[in-house]
């Protein structure tokens, strides 16, 4: 994973955060940072577990989001004391129940994505886990739902945002996010070569 910070101090505005990002241009230096990565994490929880399971037996299932970085960013969550995430393609649920399982009781996951069929696959185990009440799931194009967000006056109330999802709208997600994301906040990209 790469960081780059952004923003800046001009007229009296803070630096908005940290985007974080995984390169896999180079395959082996990311290769040896999973490698390194997955020798130093925190242990899955058993339900995280039984859901990438059943999400490597899915046609598409090379789409799960990588453990290893994953909890990388679940404990970039707890550090960071967030409360409110944006999961920019759901998939089968994974990234959206490691959010749910980091954040505080109170807190909220919104989860984006267009197949309600995949999505509804992480839900029972949503359910294990005893966060399906922090998951706010939204079956329509993600751009819709982050411009709803917004109009709905949620711009600047969200701690992290993780991208995930199909590569021509990565631009539009970053924007939109970055209206979503308050000062100090945390946007996540994953696949960026």
């Amino acid at each position: 994973m790469d960081y780059i910070t952004y923003g800046s101090e001009e007229n009296g505005n803070q630096s908005r955060g940290v985007i974080v990002y995984e390169d896999k241009s180079d395959m082996s230096k990311a290769a040896g940072r999973m490698e390194y990565m997955s020798k130093h994490r925190s242990p899955l929880l058993p339900v995280q577990e039984k859901l990438a399971k059943v999400t490597e037996q899915h046609s598409e299932g090379v789409m799960l989001s990588a453990p290893d970085s994953t909890m990388i960013l679940t404990n970039m969550l707890k550090f960071s004391g967030a409360k409110k995430c944006i999961d920019v393609g759901v998939f089968t649920g994974y990234s959206a129940l490691s959010w749910a399982l980091s954040i505080p009781e109170d807190g909220k996951v919104v989860a984006l994505d267009v197949s309600e069929e995949d999505a509804s696959i992480g839900k029972p185990f949503w359910k294990e886990a005893g966060v399906e009440h922090k998951i706010d799931l939204r079956i329509a194009p993600a751009n819709k739902s982050l411009q709803e967000m917004l109009d709905s006056g949620e711009g600047g109330s969200y701690d992290f945002m993780y991208i995930d999802a199909d590569k021509e709208g990565y631009d539009t997600y970053y924007e939109l996010g970055l209206k979503l994301l308050r000062a100090g906040g945390i946007i996540a990209i994953d696949n960026v070569s």
